[in-house]
């Protein structure tokens, strides 16, 4: 059977370095942005045309790079690859991975983002090619969904920023929205690896969590609300290992990949919980109803 071409357009090949790499050029190597100075203005009314002379990165940096309110304390877009540990020396096809990829992208989006920001704000900034931005942003967009994971931007610094794709969670932060912020993060792909911030972010959901905790009680969801407050209290994330308690030490002798494996557990417990709590709220309901039925 031929399939469309639309249809075997998308990653044909799959190939994570050469997906990086095509986005590395046209973000640091393709000329697309001009400058239309009163030089340029008056060679385009004698019929000339305005001709690229920045990179997306160029561009960025050319133009008050400083007061880029996501800069922090970069001075520049090499001190900023070099900060994020994403320079282009990094990447090498032998052992690239999805998590360096996606720094890069979320690097990327940002700069895009803010060229985009240059020329509304610039009078004498021309993007030259609007498809070509558009077609950067779409590959990064399927790029990053390819890789399990989603854009979010912040909306007072209009920053964007890469979440792991978690339907459960999108589910629980749609129920109980004042918790939104603090599931966003816990899944940001920064976070990979850094306990410390995943365990604060637990601690603060499980205080959520602790206002509803009387109502498993007695329901055949309670030994799943019971085993999440043992993991929350056991495993370094609301409190300092317990020298005398068994299950405490177990968590405390652990290498950090393995107790994050358990950190991503109890977050998934912890929606469950929340999950199960709509059910709890009607089961009442549900009852009364059956007893009507009969």
């Amino acid at each position: 059977m031929i399939t469309k071409i639309s249809e075997r357009n998308i990653f044909p090949n799959f190939n994570l370095y050469n997906e990086y790499m095509k986005l590395e050029h046209l973000i640091s190597e393709k000329l697309i942005i001009g400058e239309h100075t009163p030089f340029m203005a008056a060679l385009a009314s004698l019929g000339g045309s305005v001709e690229p002379v920045y990179t997306i990165e160029q561009c960025v940096e050319e133009y008050n790079f400083f007061g880029w309110e996501i800069k922090g304390t970069f001075t520049s877009i090499s001190d900023m690859r070099r900060g994020l540990n994403i320079e282009k020396e990094r990447f090498n096809e032998s052992d690239i991975s999805d998590e360096l990829v996606l720094d890069f992208i979320q690097y990327a989006m940002n700069c895009v983002a803010r060229a985009e920001e240059v020329a509304k704000i610039y009078k004498d900034v021309r993007i030259l090619d609007d498809d070509v931005l558009e077609a950067i942003k779409e590959n990064m967009e399927m790029l990053v969904k390819r890789l399990g994971a989603k854009f979010h931007r912040v909306e007072n610094t209009s920053e964007w920023f890469i979440v792991y794709s978690d339907d459960l969670s999108t589910v629980v932060a749609k129920d109980y929205p004042e918790i939104e912020i603090s599931l966003v993060e816990y899944k940001k792909i920064d976070n990979k690896g850094n306990l410390t911030r995943k365990a604060e972010i637990l601690c603060t959901l499980s205080k959520r969590l602790e206002k509803e905790r009387k109502k498993f009680k007695g329901t055949e969801f309670n030994s799943l609300c019971e085993d999440t407050f043992l993991l929350l209290n056991n495993a370094e994330i609301r409190h300092c290992p317990n020298e005398n308690d068994v299950v405490s030490q177990k968590f405390s002798q652990m290498l950090p990949v393995e107790l994050e494996i358990w950190y991503d557990r109890t977050y998934t417990m912890f929606l469950s919980c929340m999950v199960a709590l709509q059910y709890l709220d009607i089961k009442s309901e549900i009852k009364a109803i059956k007893s009507e039925v009969k």
